[in-house]
């Protein structure tokens, strides 16, 4: 199959996983006392840094690294995430918490993640993945809020997934249009050097917009969040670059929206080419950004092919780097990396 079409497909099975995965059982521990911490890198991390926004204010925190670098112990919940169950960064972030006495769940397609965390006691969830780690987003997305909801940390979890699916199901044939919104972004793209902006709560989305531009289309892209940009990065505004605002008006405060609105007008000042992509303006803040990631993979997926990439699924520097990355730390059975 053309590896486009493929990935396509995968697209298109978001609302049934969706479904799937909400209907999973998720087993429950104590509520958490302390601190709840999602761990994961690449698009599990873009998964659990939407997650930790959308529920601000419940002691949920997102890492991205080979640890937590910050307290972690009893009392504390750990979710650990990984498409492959292969991360190294991610397994030993799981054995470094529960050997200081978190309570640890890992989700993912396979892999040691899950050994590691049957050897450790703590709990693990096998998901369905699709063809690709970028195409499974739903897989590393669902189960770590279902989970936290099992813990009672995310009231409602089970809810935003139903009706995220809905959302897509009743949209995907549209998105997936020759002449459909995500079309029409790559079409604005192609021959571009692309500037996302976006406020404090669209950070992760931007983050994983400009990730799905890297591996896909294989083209870089820069992001900056408001009100900070305002204060350094629109500087080098010049007419040049073709820049993205990614708005969400059912989170933006007055003043976000007054510093995103000046931002616009600037840079239209300035001669740079413009373009704004909006939320949906109702559903709660996990589905609002669940569609925003399927909206704008797709934009970068199609701006792949618009730029004739051959193979959308190859990721030569990011294997390159996890076999350096194994040589020089070890590809141990689970142990902490030091």
């Amino acid at each position: 199959m053309d590896p486009y079409e493929r990935l396509y497909a995968d697209y298109r099975e978001w609302p049934g996983l969706l479904e799937e995965l909400a209907g999973m059982e998720y087993a429950a521990g104590e509520p958490v006392e302390g601190s709840a911490f999602i761990a994961g890198m690449g698009g599990s991390g873009h998964g659990a840094r939407i997650i930790s926004r959308c529920l601000r204010g419940r002691r949920i925190s997102a890492s991205n690294d080979f640890r937590i670098r910050s307290h972690v112990g009893r009392g504390d919940l750990v979710v650990a995430v990984s498409y492959s169950g292969e991360t190294m960064e991610t397994v030993n972030t799981l054995s470094e918490a529960v050997a200081q006495g978190a309570e640890g769940v890992a989700i993912a397609g396979g892999g040691r993640l899950l050994d590691v965390a049957g050897r450790l006691g703590a709990k693990s969830v096998r998901v369905r993945v699709l063809s690709s780690p970028r195409s499974s987003f739903p897989s590393i997305y669902a189960p770590p809020a279902l989970v936290l909801e099992s813990y009672g940390l995310a009231g409602g979890a089970a809810g935003h997934m139903h009706r995220l699916a809905n959302m897509l199901g009743n949209s995907m044939d549209d998105l997936l249009r020759k002449d459909g919104v995500p079309a029409s972004i790559a079409d604005w793209m192609r021959g571009r050097k692309v500037v996302v902006y976006t406020s404090w709560y669209g950070e992760p989305l931007a983050a994983r917009f400009s990730a799905m531009l890297n591996e896909y289309a294989k083209t870089r892209c820069y992001t900056a969040v408001a009100p900070e940009l305002a204060h350094n990065e629109i500087e080098a505004i010049g007419g040049s670059e073709g820049i993205i605002a990614i708005r969400d008006s059912a989170s933006e405060d007055a003043e976000l929206r007054a510093a995103m609105d000046s931002v616009e007008e600037l840079a239209g000042e300035r001669g740079s080419a413009l373009l704004r992509v909006e939320l949906p303006s109702d559903g709660e803040c996990l589905v609002r950004y669940g569609y925003g990631v399927a909206l704008l993979d797709l934009a970068a997926l199609m701006l792949a092919r618009r730029r004739g990439v051959d193979d959308p699924y190859g990721t030569p520097n990011i294997s390159s780097y996890k076999r350096m990355l194994a040589e020089r730390l070890g590809a141990g059975s689970g142990s902490a990396v030091h």
